[in-house]
């Protein structure tokens, strides 16, 4: 049967359609967003329980769901029975008295204090003190019944969010496939990866928050428990489950302890309550110094490294959202986010949203190379130390906060930083027609300035040699982000024109490095496939993009990078200059 096609504006209208649909939908049962949430949640944690039932039993899909869900019911009767009494226990333990602590903390702030012959009285400053405590005491009574009385009432809502999850878990082999045969022509291997993508930070969050939380948990739990602290266990207890919130729970899990080290004091050091108070503040302050600059990265990893001011506004959006889940699941959401928008980035600018780097597997051989690539600068050009100098000589009066207290050592590391993201600029104002507007600013500042201009290139040690003898045996090429007129200028100067085949400078490709274009660019130009050949650079801006386009990659260190960044990077050699290709090779 023939139908009418749909044009292209119909396709846009009904798209936009289902959007705005999609939207008021959303809105009109907002209420039951967290809900949602928490069963897509607890579907995902439970999926791989499931899975390995049904792998190592002989249960098929549906009993394997099931078995969990039973084990976890079971674990949901147990622990009332066992836990909660022992927490309740230490928490009695406390003997802490609410009217008790308002009374003390009145004292302490009741006592005058004189600085430089001037005596002060606290309770001047802050008014009513007495009454300031009353009021923030007394609504915590009324809240715990009302708290009470909200489970009480969503059974209804815990009932939604079991079956819910269940289903989910159940068929979501059958959903995801489902997913991928919506998927439009030729996206379905794109939306598989971002689905990878997402999965991964989800997978990073809660295995992370696991591990730090126990962590974290232990430590203070030990630290304490050497310095006196009162219920030391209650306190590393507190501080694991506070980890799942960013910023904020590890602040909330001091302040109990600060307290119990103020009123209760240590039970066997020999110091008052207030400097006892401080050294737990102390310890607690270089616990959590110690998790954010050494623990987090290492177990987060770099898909939830976000920065606090994006986590306190992704807090702050999350509890008007979702309320308290909102809050729990903001960083994994943002990180989410994140992995969409650069998605779309990418495909705005007609980037490969997903390259797949080239795994090299063993060692190189000649043979199994046909043509040669290079950088210029750092490569075959001496590096241009004046960005470096001028960022160090900012950096001199800081330099005792610096690794190894070398800023020149830092500002190299800072100008290697800015080469992706530098170069990522440049492709995007090439993309809307202000590339040139802007190189020829840069050219007219570093003229103004007296740095080195095309007429005046200064070649690394025995590059000329190097190039000649290679071209007897090897096709030849230049990739750079330098425009084409620069590197036949440096070409010519070195009488080097002859030697080398194909020139590809930021001017023959839409994107530079480290996208892989222009690799794949001067290979098609040389008419030899890409994997047979090799990108010879100085940074690791360079050896990523000879992986992501499927080219070997060999490290020179005459330039920019440094060994490790060019490890990290994942060169398959790395060789102290430009000029020991000739032996290697």
């Amino acid at each position: 049967m023939v139908t009418n096609r749909w044009s292209q504006t119909t396709k846009r209208l009904v798209v936009v359609g289902l959007v705005l649909i999609l939207l008021l939908v959303l809105y009109v049962f907002r209420t039951l967003l967290p809900t949602l949430a928490l069963a897509l949640v607890l579907a995902y944690l439970l999926k791989p329980l499931a899975d390995l039932v049904e792998r190592r039993t002989p249960l098929s899909r549906t009993p394997a769901t099931i078995l969990v869900y039973l084990v976890l019911l079971l674990l949901i009767a147990i622990i009332p029975v066992t836990v909660v009494p022992q927490v309740y226990d230490r928490i009695t333990r406390l003997n802490l008295d609410v009217q008790q602590l308002a009374d003390d903390l009145i004292r302490f702030l009741s006592q005058r204090v004189v600085i430089l012959g001037y005596t002060f009285g606290l309770p001047d400053l802050v008014g009513d003190v007495r009454q300031a405590f009353q009021d923030l005491f007394r609504p915590f009574a009324t809240q715990t019944v009302g708290f009470l009385v909200n489970v009480a009432t969503s059974l209804l809502s815990i009932l939604s969010i079991f079956v819910i999850s269940f289903y989910l878990v159940r068929d979501a082999d059958r959903l995801r496939n489902a997913l991928d045969r919506m998927a439009p022509p030729g996206y379905t291997e794109e939306l598989r990866y971002l689905r990878e993508e997402i999965n991964h930070v989800w997978k990073a969050f809660f295995r992370g928050q696991i591990v730090l939380g126990v962590i974290v948990g232990v430590v203070v739990w030990l630290s304490m428990s050497l310095v006196g602290l009162p219920n030391a266990g209650l306190m590393g207890l507190l501080a694991g489950l506070l980890e799942v919130i960013p910023t904020f729970g590890p602040i909330i899990a001091t302040i109990p302890a600060l307290l119990i080290a103020l009123f209760q004091g240590s039970t066997y050091l020999p110091i008052s309550n207030f400097w006892f108070t401080l050294l737990v503040l102390g310890i607690y302050v270089v616990i959590q110094q110690t998790e954010n600059a050494y623990l987090v990265p290492r177990i987060l990893g770099r898909r939830l490294q976000l920065h606090p001011v994006i986590v306190f506004i992704g807090l702050l959006a999350g509890g008007i959202l979702l309320g308290a889940l909102g809050v729990l699941l903001a960083a994994p959401i943002i990180a989410t986010i994140r992995v969409l928008l650069r998605y779309v980035y990418a495909k705005l600018l007609d980037q490969d949203p997903f390259p797949q780097p080239f795994v090299a597997e063993g060692e190189i051989y000649p043979g199994e190379i046909d043509a040669i690539l290079f950088d210029l600068d750092g490569t075959l050009i001496e590096t241009d130390d004046d960005a470096v100098d001028a960022v160090a000589r900012r950096l001199a009066p800081l330099k005792w906060l610096l690794p190894k207290r070398d800023p020149q050592r830092a500002a190299r590391h800072i100008v290697m930083a800015c080469e992706g993201p530098c170069n990522s600029i440049l492709t995007f104002m090439d993309r809307i027609g202000l590339d040139d507007n802007l190189l020829d600013i840069g050219d007219r500042l570093r003229r103004w300035r007296g740095q080195h201009t095309p007429l005046n290139f200064r070649p690394v040690d025995g590059v000329g040699e190097t190039l000649r003898d290679l071209s007897r045996r090897y096709h030849l090429g230049i990739v750079t982000t330098r425009s084409h007129r620069e590197a036949e200028i440096f070409l010519a100067q070195q009488n080097l024109t002859d030697v080398v085949q194909v020139i590809v400078g930021r001017e023959d490709t839409w994107r530079i490095k480290p996208h892989p274009g222009p690799i794949r660019h001067a290979a098609e130009q040389l008419g030899v496939p890409v994997e047979r050949c090799l990108m010879v650079g100085d940074t690791a801006v360079d050896i990523l993009a000879a992986r992501a386009a499927g080219a070997r990659s060999a490290g020179v260190l005459c330039g920019f990078g440094e060994e490790d960044e060019l490890e990290r990077a994942g060169a398959d050699v790395i060789l102290k200059t430009t000029s020991e290709l000739i032996r290697w090779m």
